[in-house]
């Protein structure tokens, strides 16, 4: 064989592995992989908590279960590298299928006149933008959370809002369980423009862009640190916060857990009877550079004496946990199940019916 000969014969093999590699990559059963893998992922998403520390995984999976997780970044599935690039190799597969089907659909459309026909294509589509949508959603939304007391308010971040809480209800049944948490709300812009509204949960407020969801509550404690029998300091204390004299931070208390109704059990565990303002008591811990040195229950004013400083926790109130959301384009999420539904649809109910009735007249 000549040496052109062999070279025609290996730009053809090249050629003709290419043409396989190119097929392959817009085929179905190259989409099917990637989705099966990508499935699997958002399952992973879904069961494994997601954004959470390191220790947080080694404790509750153990230290193999933890590192894997670690490894494989199922700790943040949706933001990882592989999953990303899982997602761009499904978009480019149905690119490919869609461009290379689409003359052969307007051809078929042109000879039959049958909407059916654009099923499948506008599936494919519906799938592409599906895609496209829930990645500009994931890379354009924002989420902060706010929490406070009826009557404070706050900054959202630097987005130039201001959050005021103006009430807190909570809805309770006969039996004591929680119906309903309503949060009254006052929205503020850097122009000073008000929007006011009640926020619930599944039942977000919406102002100037964002949503803001009522995410759960608790209770918090008012603290007044003495020195030498002189006020020195007032905080607002949520259950899990901490504050110190000024001139002696390494001395630490810290309001650990509220009970509304307290009561002890026989093994000496403490819980709350019922969710009202019965019988107040507040668990504290006294820290000191960082070692606990003494752990106790008290009533509303009760004094805590920690040589010359005082501490006293009283009038506790409840707080509301609100989450402010922005998502820009949601709206596209909506377009694009608009899409894949109209293509479904299409393919299983309109196109099956069309030829059906082709058959019946006899058509070929």
């Amino acid at each position: 064989m000549s040496e052109n000969a062999q070279k025609e014969k290996n730009k053809d093999n090249t050629n003709g592995m290419l043409k396989k590699i190119f097929n392959f990559l817009k085929g179905m059963p190259f989409s099917f992989i990637l989705l099966g893998i990508i499935s699997f992922a958002c399952i992973m998403g879904s069961v494994i908590p997601q954004g959470q520390s390191i220790a947080y995984y080694m404790d509750s999976y153990g230290a193999r279960k933890g590192n894997l997780i670690i490894a494989f970044s199922l700790d943040d599935v949706f933001r990882c590298w592989w999953f990303i690039a899982l997602a761009g190799l499904l978009c480019f597969n149905l690119i490919l299928c869609s461009i290379s089907r689409i003359k052969s659909v307007i051809a078929a459309w042109k000879r039959t006149r049958r909407i059916g026909i654009w099923g499948s294509w506008l599936t494919h589509l519906g799938i592409l933008f599906l895609i496209v949508s829930f990645a500009l959603s994931q890379y354009t939304s924002s989420e902060d959370e706010i929490y406070g007391i009826p009557g404070s308010s706050q900054p959202l971040g630097d987005t130039g809002l201001q959050i005021a809480i103006d009430s807190f209800d909570v809805w309770m049944r006969d039996d004591y369980t929680v119906d309903q948490y309503v949060a009254g709300l006052t929205v503020s812009n850097e122009k000073g423009e008000k929007q006011r509204g009640e926020s619930s949960v599944n039942y977000p407020f919406r102002a100037f862009g964002y949503s803001f969801y009522q995410n759960s509550m608790g209770w918090a404690n008012y603290l007044d640190i003495y020195k030498d029998g002189e006020l020195v300091k007032t905080d607002l204390l949520c259950a899990g916060e901490y504050s110190y004299p000024d001139d002696f931070p390494a001395l630490v208390i810290m309001f650990s857990k509220f009970y509304p109704d307290f009561a002890e059990k026989e093994d000496g565990s403490f819980y709350t009877v019922t969710p009202l303002l019965k019988k107040p008591r507040s668990l504290y811990g006294i820290f000191y550079n960082g070692n606990l040195m003494s752990m106790d229950i008290v009533k509303p004013g009760e004094l805590i004496s920690v040589h010359d400083y005082g501490f006293v926790l009283r009038d506790p109130v409840q707080y509301t946990l609100i989450v402010a959301k922005t998502d820009p384009y949601a709206w596209t999420v909506l377009v694009a199940a608009s899409v894949l539904i109209a293509g479904l649809v299409l393919s299983f109910y309109i196109r099956p019916w069309e030829e059906n009735r082709r058959k019946d007249n006899g058509e070929n």
